[in-house]
């Protein structure tokens, strides 16, 4: 008989760990539920309870997350719920939504400021081969034939199309950074660049509908950025 080939461990990844916080999570609440239904337990009780211990498991399960932003969002769920179980405990007297609402005002705000004086200069042998756009309750659309240095696009209750198909990149890498607050972001990516999200998004999407890139992709394209109750598509 030939010897068995040795076992291999299947890899545990974070997507496992998530998926192990949540299904655990899930149970206790199904316990809780029965528990209540055998006359065990007060359920309201036990879930005015639960929400604040939900909500850092939600956070710890993001932390596992590779997504991108997942680790801030975690922070802030293991935050609201710790902040929660204080104030019901009567450490603390003032609401959670109470300090995040002003606070995420203030910081996209703050947002808009800084990206609007921080954009990188445009070349001054190719004018447009930078585009910097923001709309404001507007739209705008571009379509830049000259070589492709990068973007930095913004819509806040608007609209911004950038079409590519026909650029020319500049380089082997180049770099588009969205903001949309309650607007949205269409971008168009010729079919042999390879295009890499790592956008942000709060009560929004960020959606990439292109077919798979061709084998022969030498071009990458980076989309970074922040959404809020808005979208951003990547075509082709």
């Amino acid at each position: 008989m030939l010897p068995e080939p040795p076992r291999r461990d299947r890899p545990r990844n974070r997507s496992t760990a998530t998926s192990v916080i949540i299904g655990a999570l899930i149970a206790t609440f199904g316990l809780t539920l029965l528990a209540n239904n055998l006359g065990w337990a007060d359920m309201r009780s036990v879930m005015r309870q639960f929400w604040p211990f939900a909500l850092v498991v939600f956070g710890v399960a993001s932390l596992f997350n590779e997504r991108p932003g997942a680790t801030f969002w975690g922070l802030v769920l293991i935050v609201a719920g710790l902040w929660l179980y204080a104030t019901q405990r009567d450490w603390i007297h003032v609401p959670f939504w109470a300090v995040f609402g002003p606070t995420l005002l203030v910081l996209l705000g703050g947002t808009v400021v800084w990206r609007s004086m921080s954009a990188p200069p445009k070349p001054s042998s190719e004018p447009n081969a930078y585009i910097n756009t923001f709309a404001i309750m507007s739209g705008s659309e571009h379509k830049p034939s000259l070589p492709f240095h990068g973007a930095n696009i913004g819509a806040v209750m608007g609209g911004v199309k950038l079409d590519l198909t026909g650029a020319e990149m500049n380089g082997d890498t180049a770099t588009i950074d969205v903001f949309a607050v309650m607007g949205g972001i269409e971008i168009f990516a010729p079919r042999d660049w390879e295009v890499t999200s790592k956008v942000v998004a709060f009560m929004g999407a960020s959606v990439d509908k292109r077919r798979p890139a061709q084998p022969t992709t030498r071009k990458t394209l980076i989309v970074r950025g922040f959404v809020l109750m808005g979208g951003v598509e990547i075509k082709d």
